[in-house]
C-alpha cells in the first residue's frame, strides 16, 4: 500500500526521446493530443485507439508531422507494452476500467503513466478503485517511474486546490467538491457531455463520504441533496452526493489538520436523475451480458451506443461549467475561514480553443500541463501519486496560462487579506458581496470587513 504522505520520492534525471502516447482518441483524448502539440519539447505524439479509423481521424486533424496513429486494445497489457516501447509517457484517456492493464504495460515498457479518473473509491467487484491503483506504488518506485493518477478537472484540479487551501490553513474540518453547470445541448433530446459509460457508472454507484474519521456509504441519487450557490453565470443548482475519487484520497493525504468531512457533490439535471432511475429499475444499467434472441448484449453498452458521442457535442453545447473545492476550517490566526476555489469556463472558449466541449476541455488540459512539468523537471516524483501529494504552486501558475482560470471565493468572520497567488499576478477583486462595494478591481489588500463578508479573486 502507498504511504499516507504529501510528496514522494523523486525520479532520476535521464535523457531520452520525449515520445508521448495518448491512448484513447475520444473527446478528452482529442484535447490532450491538441495540447501536446503546443509543447515544443514533445518529440512525437502517438495517438492510439481500439478504432484505427478514429485514431487516424484525430491525427489528420492535428496536421502535425510529430503525430502518428495506431490501433491498440487498452485491455491487452502485452499489446500496449509492445506499442509503447520508446514512449516516455503514456496518457490513458480511455475508460477507467482499463487503467490497471495500461499501468502493467507501463511497468513492462518503462514508461511514466497518467490517467484522468478511476472507477471511483467504492470497492465493488469488477470496479477499478483509485485505492487499488495507489497500491502499485512500490512497483512504480522500483522502476523509477511515475504513475500520476486522476489528474483531470475533478478529480485532479479539485485535489490540487484542496492542497492549496490545506497548506494555508491552521485547521481543515470540511472538504467538499462541488461540480455544476448550466450547459444545454441543442439538437438532441438528451446527451451526456463526457463518457456516458463512466457517468452512468459513477452516478449509480453507492456514494462514499468521509465523516468523523470513517468512510460511510449512502444511497445513489438520494444522499446529501442540497442547493449550492455556484458563481455566476452558473448560479444556484441542486447537488447530491456522488461516488468520486477525491473522497478516496483526500482523507488519506490531507488528514493532519482535523479533517472531519469529505464529500463530492454533483449537480444532475432532474431529467438525468429520472433517466438514471429508469435505467436502474429495468436493469439497463447492468454490465452483465444478457441474451436477446440469438445475440448476447450488455445492457449498459446498448444504452451508451444510442447516445451521442461527447466528441460530437461541442457545436451543439451552450453554457458554462464550474468545478471547485470548498474548504472550511480556520486561518493561520485561528479565525474561522471558508474558501471555495474553482475554475469556471464556457463552451464557446473550449470550442474555439480546442474544438471540444467544455467538459472534455476541463478534463484534458491538466494532463497536458502534467506532461509539460514532467518534461521540464518540475514534477520529479516517482511511484503512484495522487494530485494533492504534489506541490500546488506550479499548477496555480500554469493552469490559467492553459485556459483554465482559477478563482477563490473567501468567507471570513474578521479580516480578509488578498495575498494568495500574488506571484502569478496581483490579485483582482472581481466581486465583493454582502457589502456596499461594487466593481472593486485591482486591490491587493482589503481592509477589515463586516462579519461573513465574501470576496472573489481571479487569477490569470
Amino acid at each position: 500500500m502507498c504511504s499516507s504522505q504529501i510528496g514522494g520520492t523523486k525520479m532520476s534525471s535521464t535523457k531520452s526521446m520525449n515520445n508521448i502516447m495518448v491512448l484513447g482518441a475520444g473527446g478528452v483524448g482529442t484535447v490532450v493530443a491538441k495540447g501536446l502539440q503546443r509543447i515544443p519539447a514533445v518529440d512525437s505524439i502517438l495517438v492510439a485507439d481500439l478504432s484505427l479509423e478514429r485514431a487516424e481521424t484525430l491525427v489528420q486533424t492535428l496536421q502535425d508531422p510529430r503525430a502518428h496513429a495506431m490501433k491498440v486494445n487498452a485491455a491487452d497489457s502485452a499489446a500496449v507494452a509492445k506499442a509503447i516501447q520508446g514512449c516516455k509517457i503514456v496518457i490513458h484517456a480511455g475508460i477507467p476500467r482499463f487503467n490497471p492493464f495500461v499501468m502493467e504495460a507501463c511497468l513492462q515498457a518503462g514508461s511514466h503513466y497518467i490517467d484522468m479518473a478511476s472507477d471511483g473509491p467504492v470497492d465493488i467487484p469488477g470496479v477499478v478503485t483509485v485505492q487499488s491503483q495507489l497500491a502499485y506504488n512500490e512497483r512504480f518506485k522500483e522502476k523509477g517511474l511515475l504513475a500520476l493518477l486522476c489528474i483531470g478537472s475533478d478529480p485532479g484540479v479539485t485535489n490540487i486546490l484542496a492542497r492549496y487551501a490545506y497548506d494555508r490553513m491552521k485547521t481543515v474540518e470540511d472538504i467538499v467538491i462541488y461540480d455544476g453547470d448550466n450547459v444545454t445541448v441543442r439538437d438532441y433530446p438528451f446527451a451526456i457531455t463526457f463518457s456516458p459509460e463512466t457517468s452512468i457508472e459513477e452516478c449509480l454507484q453507492t456514494p462514499l463520504t468521509y465523516e468523523n474519521g470513517h468512510f460511510v456509504t449512502g444511497k445513489a441519487l438520494e444522499t446529501g441533496i442540497e442547493v449550492f450557490n455556484f458563481p455566476e453565470p452558473v448560479g444556484q443548482l441542486t447537488v447530491r452526493s456522488v461516488s468520486h475519487e477525491e473522497v478516496g484520497t483526500l482523507p488519506l493525504f490531507l488528514n493532519q489538520k482535523g479533517l472531519k468531512r469529505c464529500e463530492f457533490k454533483y449537480a444532475l439535471s432532474q431529467q438525468y436523475v429520472d433517466i438514471l432511475k429508469a435505467l436502474q429499475t429495468v436493469g439497463l444499467d447492468r454490465e452483465e451480458t444478457v441474451k436477446v434472441g440469438d445475440s448476447a448484449v450488455v445492457p449498459r453498452k446498448v444504452v451508451v451506443s444510442l447516445l451521442p458521442q461527447p466528441s460530437e457535442l461541442s457545436e451543439s453545447m451552450d453554457g458554462s461549467s464550474c468545478v471547485g473545492t470548498w474548504v472550511k476550517g480556520t486561518d493561520m490566526d485561528g479565525m474561522p475561514l471558508e474558501m471555495y476555489m474553482y475554475t469556471i469556463q464556457d463552451n464557446d472558449h473550449s470550442r474555439q480553443d480546442m474544438g471540444a466541449n467544455i467538459t472534455a476541455f476541463q478534463a484534458g488540459i491538466p494532463p497536458v500541463v502534467a506532461v509539460e512539468m514532467i518534461l521540464d523537471g518540475t514534477i520529479q516524483e516517482i511511484g503512484t501519486v495522487s494530485p494533492e501529494q504534489l506541490d500546488p504552486e506550479p499548477w496555480i501558475q500554469r493552469l490559467p496560462k492553459w485556459g483554465m482560470p482559477l478563482h477563490i471565493r473567501k468567507t471570513s468572520h474578521t479580516q480578509l487579506k488578498v495575498s494568495s497567488w500574488e506571484h502569478v499576478n496581483r490579485p483582482e477583486v472581481v466581486s465583493v458581496s454582502a457589502s456596499a462595494t461594487k466593481g472593486a478591481t485591482g486591490a491587493a489588500d482589503l481592509e477589515e470587513m463586516d462579519e461573513a463578508d465574501e470576496m472573489a479573486v481571479k487569477i490569470g
